[in-house]
């Protein structure tokens, strides 16, 4: 079985064309991610990197008072001369950091008074989410509301303890989690790889052959099946590793990992108390399980055609519906219609960056779970399609070869 599956890994993906695409590809990730830099990152501005990195020194590492006393004695005055907009606008004035009064301003505010008062801050507010919860499970008990008593007591036990004693530079990880690009990559490479799959053999009329072979049958398929799964998950985990180094090189970053996911502001109702660093492994295994179940959509449509281009068509007009629906909902209070679609797993910030619920079965289950859930439902039906579809067309080429035969 192991010699099978390598012979079709082989076959199927070990070719030039497919090792040309994943590298051109690769480079191309690569590209668009130091776009992104060059286009966002604060540092980019000159002269702000050198200096960020010289007043970490003072302010970085576990939040104190007189840390905050220190970055406020520099921010005041400079924040009362800005107001009175009478200040000068000459470059390199004396007293200042960068060309003048007012890029020191929006040096201090962006990089360093803004992140801190949100990390000093975050315990209260998660305190007083944990208190109001407390308040809803109450008042719904009153009620006999049992689904959203549960649901705020989740909540409450999700908030509760929460808070963010450090500050360090997170810039990095607020692009990170929300670049989408790799996932486009991957998936339009797994189309193009998938295609040939299971349509190379009806093409060159070799499945007629594999009927009458000892191991033509399940365990071919078996085979087929195992190394396009390792192919999907191979690339996927290529791709999402890239993302991590390049994000972390390009900007310089490679302290943040052990921070909390809502030390991000977008992440301030973060649907899993983890470090930022888990939240990349974990986002990491959720795309490629996503990414397994087109995988399994593309061969499916591949074994409904006998040649590759109709079922690529398709393929790709599928993928692109559900981009746009995953675009149209996202954020929507309409949670049912994130979750079945499976592309909300190749975008999972949407997912975790906030506690949502849907009720199944009467009970409230958080979306990230419903969406894990249908997202197997999936799998496991384009499965056994899969296997439905192939064996029927088993069944009729063995019923041609008979008829073939007779005559």
């Amino acid at each position: 079985m192991v010699r099978l599956i390598g012979f079709e890994w082989r076959k199927h993906f070990l070719k030039k064309s497919m090792i040309a695409a994943v590298l051109l590809f690769s480079v191309l990730n690569v590209v668009k991610i130091y776009s992104v830099y060059e286009g966002s990152s604060l540092f980019t501005n000159p002269g702000w990197k050198e200096l960020y990195w010289e007043q970490y020194a003072d302010f970085g590492g576990t939040i104190k008072n007189e840390k905050i006393e220190k970055l406020m004695d520099i921010y005041w005055p400079l924040d009362q001369q800005v107001a009175e907009r009478t200040t000068s606008t000459e470059y390199r004035t004396p007293d200042t950091y960068l060309s003048n009064v007012y890029e020191d301003w929006n040096f201090f505010r962006f990089n360093y008074v803004q992140p801190m008062k949100y990390a000093y801050d975050y315990k209260a507010y998660a305190q007083g989410v944990v208190s109001a919860a407390n308040e809803n499970i109450a008042f719904y008990e009153s009620l006999g509301n049992t689904y959203e008593r549960s649901k705020n007591a989740a909540i409450a036990e999700l908030f509760q303890g929460r808070s963010i004693t450090s500050f360090v530079y997170t810039e990095m990880y607020q692009y990170y989690v929300g670049y989408d690009f790799s996932g486009l990559l991957v998936l339009l490479i797994c189309l193009y790889g998938l295609m040939s799959v299971f349509l190379y053999d009806k093409e060159t009329e070799m499945d007629i052959l594999l009927l009458t072979t000892k191991a033509g049958g399940g365990a071919s398929i078996r085979a087929k099946l195992i190394a396009s799964a390792l192919f999907v998950s191979g690339v996927s985990l290529w791709f999402w590793l890239i993302d991590f180094v390049a994000f972390s090189t390009i900007f310089d970053s490679w302290d943040a990992a052990s921070s909390p996911l809502y030390m991000l502001e977008d992440f301030i109702h973060a649907a899993l108390n983890v470090s930022l660093g888990q939240y990349a492994i974990l986002s990491a295994l959720v795309k490629t399980a996503g990414m397994l179940v087109f995988a399994l959509a593309f061969l499916f449509m591949s074994n409904l055609f006998r040649n590759a281009l109709i079922p690529f068509i398709i393929g790709l007009s599928v993928s692109f519906v559900c981009i746009y629906l995953e675009e149209v909902y996202m954020g929507s209070g309409r949670i049912w219609i994130k979750v079945i679609n499976p592309f909300v797993l190749l975008v999972n910030r949407e997912l975790f960056r906030k506690i949502e619920f849907v009720s199944m079965a009467g009970f409230s289950l958080p979306s990230y779970i419903a969406a894990l859930l249908i997202t197997t439902a999936w799998g496991v039906l384009l499965l056994s399609g899969i296997l439905i579809v192939v064996r029927k067309n088993a069944l009729r080429k063995g019923g041609e070869k008979r008829v073939h035969l007779e005559v």
